[in-house]
């Protein structure tokens, strides 16, 4: 491969990874959910260890909605939900973090920009009981 080729192929990895970080575009199929408005992912550990914690229930809810969206973490203790739509502030969302033999103790959200539709990056902190 030449100098130039494999400059090129890092620029182009780079910022596909960089959209994909950013929540932006990705080959994953994140373009299908943009008009649904703020995403929340984030991930759970264990407050002593800082360790990831697997199937960590996670649930949010729009504030006067019947039903909560629902996923679970992974073993790398990261979850995405997608979003309520465009319409819907990401204040008005609840979210939940519960597993049996585990107890919350906190749980920290931050908006990833100043945009209204920016992803909000939750952090789960549990111990066990």
């Amino acid at each position: 491969m030449t100098r130039f080729a494999s400059s090129a192929l890092c620029v182009v990895l780079l910022v596909t990874s960089a959209g994909a970080i950013a929540g932006g575009s990705s080959m994953d199929g994140a373009d299908e959910d943009r008009d649904l408005g703020a995403f929340y992912f984030g991930e759970a550990k264990d407050l002593k260890t800082l360790k990831a914690i697997e199937g960590v229930h996670v649930s949010a809810q729009r504030k006067g909605a019947p039903s909560p969206i629902f996923a679970s973490t992974d073993p790398e203790g990261r979850f995405r939900i997608p979003g309520f739509g465009k319409a819907v502030n990401s204040d008005d969302v609840d979210i939940t973090c519960s597993r049996a033999g585990w107890q919350l103790v906190n749980l920290s959200r931050r908006k990833v920009s100043g945009a209204a539709d920016a992803p909000v990056e939750i952090e789960c902190l549990l111990e066990m009981k």
